[in-house]
C-alpha cells in the first residue's frame, strides 16, 4: 500500500506518542531518551508546528508509520527559518523509502507555500554516515561539527553536525 501524507493535527498526539517511543527505544533513532518522550514533549512540538511550522504524518492502512515537523522560533530575526526539524519513522518501516516521501513533501510544502522561509535546519549525529548522506542527497549542507555536544554518559559523548538547507531563489 501507498503512504499518505497529510498535515498532522493536534488529535494524532497519542500516535505520535507511540511513534516515538518506539523511534527513542533504538540505537541512533533520536537525541532525546525513552524518558524524554512524554505527553508534554509531543504536545509542544505538535502546536509549535502546527503554529509556526509544518508537521506531516505519513500512512499506512491508517497506522502513522513516520513524521517530520520544525518551526519558526519566536525571536523576530529568525522568523525566515524552520527549526529543530525532526524525522522519525518506526523501526519496521524504516529503509522503505518513507522517512524520503515524507522529507520531499515537506520541502515540496515549503518551496511552494511557506514562501517566507528561507532555511530549514537539523542536527545530526557525526557518525551516522547513513543519515549525513540522506540529508545531503536532499540538498542539506554541513555547517559544523559541535564536539561531545551530546551526552550519553559521564563518560561518552556525541558529536552532532548542523545541517541545514537554503531556498535556491533567496529573492
Amino acid at each position: 500500500m501507498e503512504i499518505e501524507i497529510k498535515i498532522a493535527e493536534t488529535e494524532h498526539k497519542s500516535e505520535l506518542l507511540q511513534l516515538y517511543k518506539k523511534i527513542a527505544k533504538i540505537s541512533d533513532g533520536i537525541i532525546r531518551n525513552e524518558n524524554e518522550i512524554n505527553e508534554q514533549y509531543i504536545s509542544d512540538f505538535l502546536s509549535k508546528s502546527i503554529d509556526k511550522g509544518l508537521i506531516l504524518t505519513g500512512t499506512l492502512n491508517g497506522i502513522i508509520v513516520g513524521e517530520i515537523h520544525a518551526y519558526t522560533p519566536d525571536i523576530f530575526a529568525f522568523q525566515h527559518i524552520l527549526t529543530d526539524l525532526t524525522i522519525v519513522v518506526d523501526p519496521s518501516h524504516q529503509g522503505k523509502g518513507i522517512g524520503r516521501k515524507l522529507f520531499e513533501h515537506f520541502l515540496k510544502i515549503v518551496t511552494s507555500d511557506l514562501t517566507h522561509i528561507k532555511r530549514i535546519e537539523l542536527y545530526t549525529r557525526e557518525h551516522n554516515d547513513r543519515n549525513v548522506k540522506f540529508y545531503e542527497s536532499l540538498g542539506f549542507i554541513n555547517e559544523g561539527r559541535q564536539k561531545d555536544k551530546i551526552f550519553v554518559s559521564k563518560s561518552e559523548f556525541e558529536t552532532p553536525l548542523h545541517m541545514a538547507w537554503f531556498r535556491s531563489n533567496l529573492s
